[in-house]
């Protein structure tokens, strides 16, 4: 069985990553103000629930900030995968399909090197309008059996 060929494909900004969190972050945020208001909790449970809500909220600030890739590209050598982006500086990635809808997909990619900056699993939402010409391309590529990487010990 033959690889998918090279291929090389742009990668743009989720545009509803970071609302679908907001929309979340203010829905919670909403009903623990009413279960306090409906409960009359007492003084020390809710500061105990604003703790938690400050914890909860700043986590997702700094999540939100990291996990949705701005800008860059995907690019298959008919082997490997890599990412060229502000996070991911030209090294191996594994890409995994999480999501495929046809005319878009949603992928998550994480860092084949050395731990560090960029490490860890990002997600990346690819459209077939970004690309038209290059779609059937990136998809055989995305369906296209890895060869077995062979680590050395």
């Amino acid at each position: 069985m033959h690889n998918a060929p090279p291929v090389v494909f742009p990668v743009g900004r989720f545009v509803w990553g970071p609302r679908l969190s907001t929309a979340l972050a203010v829905l919670v945020s909403g009903a623990l103000a009413s279960w306090l208001v409906w409960t009359d909790a007492s003084a020390s449970i809710c500061a105990w629930a604003l703790c938690a809500w400050l914890v909860a909220l700043s986590g997702t600030a700094w999540w939100r900030a990291r996990e949705f890739l701005q800008q860059g590209e995907l690019a298959w050598d008919g082997e490997v995968w890599y990412c060229d982006s502000p996070l991911h500086t030209e090294e191996p990635i594994h890409l995994s399909l999480t999501l495929d809808g046809g005319h878009f997909m949603l992928v998550s990619l994480c860092s084949l090197g050395p731990v560090g900056r960029g490490a860890g699993v990002r997600h990346a939402y690819l459209c077939r309008a970004d690309m038209p010409s290059r779609w059937h391309g990136f998809r055989c590529a995305v369906y296209s059996r890895r060869k077995a990487v062979v680590h050395a010990t």
